[in-house]
């Protein structure tokens, strides 16, 4: 065999094989040895000469050794040239053409870099923001409101806090509109809204009502936002006021349950829940935190940008629309994503306990999928996220939370 490997960037190369004739040999007959058993007109199953099955299965027996030709192309470039790759090849050519066999495809590699200590990790204790107490009253308060009856507006109603109303509305930044800042018939809870000034400038207004005012966007959203003054007109088309049910044993039949204190006992074990994942997230952020802070590696472009643009899908923003100021707070994002997917990377890379197997992995997706209301089957549904891609970023995170899992059963809480 002969190997040729070409940096083309920073992880990323192009590989030109070509196989000696005795590999190409050897591999006609592992493939031989399967079509001999394949099907032939004219001959009983299996009893078919070589000369008949080449003949009948040319081309498919052509294919079959360019591809196992291919696979074997890969796996012993990575032996010989010591690589840890990222991802799945990508074949550019391939050629068999009698006794010669060339093919190119391209790989991305693993940066290197140096995995400091992560079993004695210390990490402060995370605060509570609320007991399980007020969690529970909270969202027994939220029962009432889901759980109570809608009451439409009449011409002498107002915007007040709780209701739910239908805009229309207009975002301006220095005169010019913009598209991510309007909306047509969106529905908000009034005072539940993330954006507390914006609610706070509906309170007051009447079904059919305009009203224009001015909001600065807060720090932390999108750069080319932070700070500005966004200029708004916002028209209630709609709403309905919420009249909360009374806490007794009607309310509780609602949630299925018998009675009112089995509500209480069911809502109180609910928020116990909630403030553990609270704390829970607490830790692994600065875990997760501590992990990127320590480890000095250079990401390579083309993973921080991959990275960048899916973030900005799930924040359902268009990439190629966004200003630059936007697309480097995504990349600085992705950044810290990356590392930390490669440190967990290399964590199970050295510590058996903390991998899954690939069929564990694909257990926990089937499971999860099983849990929610697709109303395709789980196989369509998985080979359909086999097509898009998703499918291997859902395992790569799979594995990572698995990763982390273990991770933080070693952490060590200092007050």
């Amino acid at each position: 065999m002969k190997i040729d490997l070409t940096e083309t960037e920073a992880c990323k190369f192009t590989v030109h094989y070509e196989a000696n004739f005795i590999e190409i040999g050897n591999k006609k007959e592992e493939v031989l040895t399967h079509f001999k058993k394949a099907p032939v007109p004219g001959f009983r199953a299996g009893k078919a000469s070589l000369e008949a099955v080449k003949l009948h299965y040319g081309k498919q027996i052509d294919e079959a050794v360019k591809r196992a030709l291919a696979e074997d192309a890969y796996h012993n470039t990575l032996f010989e040239k010591k690589l840890r790759v990222h991802g799945a090849p990508k074949f550019n050519s391939l050629l068999l053409d009698g006794g010669k066999f060339v093919c190119e495809f391209e790989v991305h590699t693993k940066p290197e870099f140096v995995l400091l200590d992560w079993k004695n990790l210390e990490i402060p204790k995370p605060h509570e923001k609320h007991t399980t107490t007020e969690v529970a009253e909270k969202m027994m308060q939220e029962l009432r409101e889901r759980l109570g009856d809608a009451v439409p507006y009449s011409d002498t109603d107002f915007v007040q806090l709780g209701d739910s109303v239908i805009l229309d509305y207009e975002g301006t930044v220095d005169g010019q509109k913009v598209d991510s800042l309007c909306a047509s018939g969106e529905m908000i809870s009034v005072g539940k809204n993330p954006l507390t000034d914006f609610d706070n400038n509906l309170l007051g207004m009447s079904m059919g009502t305009t009203r224009e005012f001015d909001y600065v966007a807060p720090e932390g959203g999108l750069p080319s936002l932070s700070g500005k003054t966004i200029n708004f007109t916002v028209t209630v088309t709609t709403g309905a006021k919420t009249i909360p049910c009374a806490l007794d044993d009607e309310m509780a039949k609602k949630m299925g349950k018998n009675d009112f204190h089995e509500l209480q006992e069911f809502v109180g074990q609910a928020a116990f829940a909630r403030v553990s994942s609270f704390n829970r997230t607490q830790i692994q952020e600065a875990v997760s935190r501590r992990l990127v802070a320590d480890t000095q590696v250079v990401v390579p472009t083309w993973m921080s940008l991959s990275e960048a643009q899916y973030l900005a899908q799930q924040s359902q923003l268009d990439w190629t629309n966004m200003s630059d100021t936007d697309k480097e707070k995504f990349v600085g994002m992705a950044e810290k994503n990356v590392t930390l997917s490669l440190v967990l990377d290399q964590i199970r890379e050295t510590t058996p306990e903390t991998q899954l197997t690939d069929q564990e992995v694909f257990e926990i997706v089937k499971k999860n999928l099983a849990n929610t209301q697709v109303t395709a089957s789980i196989d369509e549904v998985i080979q359909q996220m086999n097509r898009t891609g998703y499918l291997q970023i859902l395992f790569s995170r799979i594995r990572d939370e698995h990763t982390m899992d273990y991770i933080m059963k070693n952490v060590k809480l200092i007050d």
